[in-house]
């Protein structure tokens, strides 16, 4: 049985993506898979059991059949926080170890998600380099490229991991970079003895964000529309412009979200009839009866926040750079993207699997 732990020197790299995608893909070639996720920081309940929700989601994707008691037996809480602190919560690796072993019953592999960095989980002794020690794991990186910072966390990795290493996948390429990746970056992970298994393009569709997300993020007031906030934004424009400019650039891009000042009714109106997705106004200024009437028209949901212009822009960079992938169109495309990306033959034959 092999045991894969898919981990990051950072959060939000794609580790998840990289989880369903790999997933699946062992699922078309026949084998028998396990996953679970020893440590989880997003507590939710499934019927009366508590387990982390990215782990849920996975395991629902996956559509595998292990006992949701297994999928994710650490969960990070008020209670565990302040107990963990105290030092009253003993015996959580073993509570780990315990649901690794059922996890991998009659399995050819377990995949191991890892939660946020691989030092998550450290002042309760069960970090990622605490449960791959522990379970002997072969350890998959997922990282975006950050300059030299990626390089230099990478390996600081190996150099704790050490031989079991087992390589890298580099997530969220931006096309400027993707010469600089291929030509200089791989060729000095592979001379450390890091193989790269694949280079993952910066994706549109990957890269958005739900509108009731960042409804729900900026503690907004939905006006219209409720029945529409499952549209996925890849842009974000700032409607501090001239009407005519700002006509221009919102027909230039698809799927785009206008954040303007809740008074500047003229680029509100511009920004419905020009098929907007989402508008987000500012300043906790509501718009007038005619804006709202034309949105609700075209299906184009308003959301009225605190803050102003500029603070707003900025919640919604970082909420765009914090990928989730819980809705069907961003999964399809992600695991669509490891099929194409990802050089599985290599993977099998580092893992030691054939099919």
């Amino acid at each position: 049985m092999v045991c894969l732990y898919v981990g990051s020197t950072t959060g939000y790299s794609g580790k998840n993506l990289t989880v369903m995608g790999i997933g699946q893909r062992f699922l078309k070639d026949g084998l028998k898979v396990g996953y679970f996720k020893p440590f989880g920081r997003l507590p939710i309940k499934i019927d009366g059991v508590l387990t982390d929700k990215d782990a849920w989601f996975i395991h629902r994707v996956l559509m595998l059949n292990d006992p949701v008691e297994t999928l994710c037996p650490v969960v990070l809480t008020h209670d565990l926080m302040v107990n963990g602190c105290r030092g009253e919560c003993p015996g959580l690796d073993l509570k780990i170890l315990d649901a690794f072993e059922a996890v991998s019953q009659e399995k050819d592999v377990v995949i191991i998600g890892g939660a946020g960095k691989l030092e998550s989980g450290m002042a309760f002794d069960i970090s990622g380099y605490h449960i791959i020690e522990r379970l002997k794991a072969r350890v998959l990186l997922v990282d975006y490229y950050d300059k030299e910072f990626y390089l230099d966390a990478v390996l600081n990795a190996q150099g704790v991991v050490e031989e079991r290493l087992l390589g890298a996948i580099i997530n969220r390429v931006h096309a400027g970079y993707l010469d600089k990746i291929q030509d200089l970056i791989v060729p000095f992970l592979e001379r450390k003895g890091i193989p790269v298994f694949g280079i993952l393009p910066e994706d549109a569709v990957l890269g958005s964000v739900m509108i009731g997300d960042i409804a729900e993020t900026l503690a907004g007031d939905v006006l219209c529309c409720h029945n529409k906030l499952d549209g996925l934004i890849e842009h974000f424009l700032i409607g501090g412009m001239q009407v005519d400019r700002a006509l221009e650039y919102i027909r230039k891009t698809r799927n785009n979200a206008v954040i303007v000042g809740g008074d500047r009714a003229d680029i509100q109106l511009a920004a419905v009839e020009a098929m907007t997705q989402c508008l987000i106004l500012t300043g906790n200024l509501y718009p007038n009866e005619i804006v709202v009437a034309r949105a609700e028209l075209k299906g184009i949901p308003i959301v009225v926040v605190r803050g102003d212009t500029y603070s707003v822009a900025k919640k919604v960079e970082e909420l765009s750079g914090k990928l989730r992938l819980r809705e069907k169109e961003k999964v399809y495309c992600g695991i669509t993207l490891i099929e194409e990306k990802v050089n599985f033959e290599r993977l099998y034959d580092s893992l030691g699997i054939s099919v």
